[in-house]
């Protein structure tokens, strides 16, 4: 008698269906719209405006059909639409998704689709104050920064935009998340292609289509009374490059000191520094960053740095923000950002436009 896999597999889940809970949906819809005025440095306040407004529109949906209380598969959608053109300034634009089904087990979790690496979800470093981002900063909205540079064809990554390792951005992938032990999670991911409109690596970068392995580790505890978090990445993309990231958070009575780094290795023997291939400026060198916020009631503030520093040239960034947000009520939040950007480099446009002020007044409205 031959017996098909069909029916193997049917009666492996036959007791998950059998214990069937049903479907479940949730979603969420936000509104955010900043306004900012910029103070460039001379003669750079000549060539950009001083007075920006930004608006993006955001989705959350997730469908959710449960087998029984440990077995678990979801749809889950995020979508964004963006006001912010697409100037010199590592933004992404004016869309941006990220859609990925995800399996729930006694087991671990299973996610294929797009979405961040596992060493980007669990990443720990200096706290975000309400919707601004210490990495992959929004600043690059209101100050141009002249080492993230993607338009057009044209793509040049000088310096690490953030201490999270985000070279694949959201681009197709799948990953394996372990269950929780002692507060410690283990996670794996594998990237068919690196490239992604999100991410570090340009489309028309020649090693866009090359694979890649990311491993992540997380882990939080309370520690004499003191909430602990730690991460762990390490990457390895094809030709590319190796990256490593460390980050820690202490959160205390309202108090969060954070800080995290990341160390990218360029594999010269296939794309080498040089100023003819423009896509790989950024991938040798160093990011850190360093942040303390406190929160009281719905109140929160805080203070960071950032800092970015490529290899085998001159370019280099810092950042430091003083970050404010106030949530009225579950609707409505209200923030204030004072942000200075400082870009370094050999190029005569950094040389020239190098720095500038920006103060960020915003307005987030969820449903």
């Amino acid at each position: 008698m031959k017996i098909s896999p069909l029916f193997i597999v049917s009666i492996f889940l036959s007791p998950i269906v059998a214990n069937a809970g049903g479907l479940e949906t949730d979603y969420s819809l936000s509104l955010n719209n900043f306004y900012g005025y910029t103070d460039y440095a001379k003669p750079y306040n000549k060539l950009y405006k001083q007075n920006n407004i930004n608006s993006s529109f955001n989705f959350y949906g997730r469908v959710t059909y449960e087998f029984n209380e440990e077995y678990a598969t979801s749809l889950v959608g995020y979508l964004m639409a963006d006001t912010a053109k697409e100037v010199e300034n590592y933004n992404q634009g004016v869309w941006g998704e990220e859609v990925y089904l995800l399996t729930e087990t006694p087991y671990g979790e299973i996610s294929v689709g797009q979405k961040n690496n596992v060493a980007y979800e669990f990443a720990v470093g200096a706290p975000n104050i309400g919707y601004y981002r210490t990495n992959n900063t929004d600043l690059v909205n209101f100050i141009t920064n002249p080492n993230w540079y993607k338009k057009g064809h044209d793509a040049q990554y000088k310096t690490l935009n953030s201490t999270y390792i985000n070279t694949d951005g959201v681009s197709p992938k799948i990953s394996y998340v372990t269950p929780s032990w002692q507060g410690i999670k283990l996670g794996v991911t594998y990237v068919p292609k690196t490239y992604s409109q999100t991410g570090l690596v340009a489309k028309d970068a020649p090693y866009k289509d090359d694979e890649g392995y990311i491993f992540g580790a997380y882990g939080v505890w309370d520690i004499f009374g003191y909430e602990v978090e730690t991460s762990l990445g390490y990457a390895d993309f094809k030709d590319n490059d190796t990256e490593y990231s460390a980050g820690m958070s202490i959160y205390r009575k309202g108090w969060t000191l954070g800080g995290s780094y990341r160390r990218t290795e360029a594999d010269t023997k296939q794309y080498g520094l040089d100023k003819e291939n423009l896509y790989d400026s950024y991938r040798e060198g160093d990011a850190y960053n360093i942040g303390l916020s406190y929160e009281i009631g719905p109140f929160t503030t805080g203070i960071s740095y950032f800092v970015s520093e490529a290899k085998k040239t001159d370019n280099k960034d810092k950042i430091i923000s003083f970050s404010n947000s106030y949530q009225y009520n579950k609707y409505i939040t209200l923030s204030l950002t004072a942000a200075h950007l400082k870009a370094e480099g050999s190029d005569k446009e950094i040389k020239n436009n190098s720095k500038g002020y920006a103060f960020i007044l915003g307005l987030e409205i969820a449903i």
